[in-house]
Parts: structure tokens; sequence; C-alpha cells
């Protein structure tokens, strides 16, 4: 089996506190500053989950930067609080993103293969949601301002998706099969033509041809536009190394990654199936 989705304290970066005193919180009380940190103090804010977290940073140093304050030394010391919580911003992005129950929906792999007939007009409102992601994983440096129900809805396309689990299922078991069929069929020369490589050139045709691969090209579409979008979320994000180690699965580019031997996997296939043919003069499709 591939690697799994770590467990959530593995990929939960941990972000600083913000505490005033009573007296500089009823000093806050008409600039945002007081409401926004009342929200945060609040029994529910106390167990705001990571999505509601990192809306919540946001906020927070835009209060603090627009907030006209009086007392020098207050000021100074929001200041310092508003810095330390932009740099840790892309660790409250990431945790939003990849640490709640919606990756784990859509990182599962218990949930099997893409299905058969999978379309990629099945996950345009994934890709939707990816791109708002990545706009503002871009963007936050400017503060932006992100519609909360917006935010939480495209996390829940991730749950309902569970595209990235599968895909990843799918992609191993694939090749898995490919390595598999390929071993056995390198091990085959010119002594074996005639009837046993007709056989074999029938059943390729029925299993490859016209059904492993139509699959394997509707994976490949649906990664081309998925992967890129996720692999640029990762890197807009401060992940754990745990987490980091999990996405490398994905990577397009990294030369270990299961999309990588997937994609080797089947160029060794092509070769081993165009080397037997060509040995015993025999082409695919009825050609010869």
């Amino acid at each position: 089996m591939p690697t799994a989705l770590p467990p959530a304290r593995y990929r939960q970066n941990a972000l600083s506190a913000f505490d005033v005193s009573l007296l500089d919180f009823l000093s806050l009380q008409r600039c945002e500053i007081g409401i926004v940190a009342g929200r945060k103090n609040s029994i529910l804010g106390r167990v705001m989950p990571d999505s509601q977290r990192f809306l919540y940073e946001i906020d927070i140093i835009r209060a603090i930067e627009s907030c006209p304050i009086a007392d020098s030394a207050l000021e100074k010391e929001l200041m310092a609080v508003a810095q330390q919580k932009r740099i840790e911003l892309p660790k409250a992005f990431g945790n939003a993103i990849f640490n709640g129950e919606e990756s784990e929906a859509f990182f599962s792999l218990s949930n099997g293969f893409l299905p058969l007939n999978y379309s990629t007009a099945k996950q345009q409102s994934l890709l939707n949601a990816l791109t708002r992601f990545v706009k503002i994983g871009n963007t936050l440096d400017a503060l932006p301002v992100i519609q909360g129900s917006v935010f939480e809805q495209d996390l829940k396309q991730l749950m309902d998706s569970e595209y990235a689990g599968r895909l990843l299922f799918s992609l191993i078991h694939v090749r898995r099969y490919l390595d598999q069929v390929t071993s056995q069929i390198s091990l085959l020369g010119e002594e074996d033509c005639g009837a046993p490589v007709n056989y074999l050139k029938q059943q390729f045709e029925v299993h490859y041809v016209k059904q492993v691969q139509p699959y394997m090209g509707r994976l490949s579409q649906s990664a081309y536009q998925v992967l890129p979008l996720l692999n640029e979320l990762a890197q807009l994000s401060h992940l754990t190394a745990e987490m980091q180690a999990f996405l490398t699965q994905y990577d397009m580019t990294a030369s270990q990654s299961e999309w990588q031997r997937y994609q080797i996997a089947s160029q060794h296939h092509a070769k081993a199936w165009s080397t037997l043919l060509n040995v015993c003069g025999m082409g695919v499709g009825g050609q010869s």
C-alpha cells in the first residue's frame, strides 16, 4: 500500500497564542481588535477548527494593523504580535487545507479506485476549489478578504471528491499490474513466437488496448489537471516534515514519487510488448 496520510498530530503546525490583559482588552473595544479577540476568546472560539483559525489569523492581523492605538507600549506589543502572525500565516493556511477532516476524506485510501468511467467533467468543482485555494495562498501577504462560507464549501469539495486518495490507490495498483506483465513478457523471446505469442497478442488487445489503456488515459488526463494545483498548494503552505513526505507521492517531477513510478512502469510495459512483437514480426491491431 502507498504511504497513508499522517495522523492529525503530525500534520498540524503549532501557532502562537494572542492574549491581552483585561485592561488592554477594554481599551481596544472601540476598534476591530476587541471584536476579533473576543470572538477567539469565546467558548466556541477556543475550539476553532483549523479552517476557522486561519480566517481568524487573517482578521486579527488586519485588525491590529488598521487600529489606531494611543498607548505606544501597547501598540508596540500588538505590532509584534501582528508581525509574528504574518510569519505564521503559511502555517495556518497549511493547517486549514491539510489538517481537517476534509483532507482525511480527500486523501483516504479506503475508497478504492477511481471509477472505470471517471470523467474530468466530474472534477470541475474540485478544480474550482483548488484554484481558489491557490489564489489565497499566493496573496497571503496582502491579507485577502475571504468569504468564510465559500472557504468552507471549497473544503467540502475536497471531502466529497475523495480524489487524491482514489488517484494514489489507482496509480499504485495499475503500476503493479503493469510491472507484473512487463516482467513476464520480458522473459519471452524468438523461441516463443508463433501460437504462444499470437495468444498473448490477443489478450494484449482485448485487455490492455481496449480496457486498461483507456482507463490509464482517464487517470492521466484528470491528474494533469489536479496535481499541479495540489503541488502548488503544498508549496504555498508551511507543512510538517511528515506531511511533506506524504505529498511527495503526488509530485509530478520527483524521481521517486508514485506518479513518476507509474509513468516509468507504463513506458517499460509498452517497450516490453513492442520488443516482443517486433522480434516475432508482429504488430498491434492486426498489423504484421
